[in-house]
């Protein structure tokens, strides 16, 4: 089993700018060659005060889908293969997103994000969360979380060295939510809508 590469610095886009770009011409992986250096890049004589979080070390799927911070495409070229691509309608306060990216054969829907808590992804791909989750090692089972309330019922939760994992099963694919704690993941789960759905709740 490989190991799992590091999630990139945020780039800083905002996941409500989702279908704000409706001509763009990117490839469907949501790769943009020429998107923006990031603010990161600038160098700063200030030492920052924030202590980084510690990284996530996420569930390892395989060679997952090359993530881009422009991600529209991808997101809607899964909806069209039939893969209802789940996507946050807003981020919690002092997330960004690192990008999104979509393989369709074998299918598989990823984003990252960085939280103030430490680098959260999300995985969604084909079958049930027992098909995904069967056979990765280092998982303990935990509590079901219930959020009824935010429509999408019970997601399944184990720990994984110290991270957290839920998972929910819709409509024959796992939508699978890694981070490093669970409230950290759960708002994340909150906010969760289908990419064709998430523009609806701009403005």
């Amino acid at each position: 089993m490989r190991a799992t590469r590091a999630i990139g610095p945020a780039l800083g886009a905002s996941l409500v700018l989702l279908l704000a770009a409706c001509g763009e011409d990117s490839p469907d992986t949501g790769v943009d060659p020429s998107s923006e250096t990031s603010a990161s890049d600038t160098p700063s004589d200030t030492p920052s005060e924030t202590p980084s979080a510690a990284p996530v070390e996420p569930v390892d799927f395989g060679t997952e889908p090359e993530v881009a911070p422009t991600y529209k495409k991808a997101a809607l070229r899964a909806t069209s293969d039939k893969l209802i691509t789940m996507v946050p309608s807003t981020l919690p306060e002092g997330w960004t997103t690192v990008g999104g990216g979509y393989q369709p054969d074998p299918q598989w829907w990823r984003m990252e994000f960085t939280a103030p808590t430490g680098d959260v992804v999300l995985d969604q791909m084909p079958g049930t969360s027992d098909d995904v989750l069967a056979d990765q090692p280092g998982l303990t089972p935990t509590d079901d979380v219930d959020l009824s309330a935010w429509g999408t019922g019970s997601w399944s939760a184990w720990d994984h060295e110290g991270a957290i994992v839920l998972a929910h099963d819709l409509k024959g694919s796992t939508v699978v939510l890694q981070g490093p704690d669970l409230e950290t993941v759960r708002g994340l789960a909150e906010s969760l809508l289908p990419a064709d759905e998430a523009g609806d709740q701009e403005g």
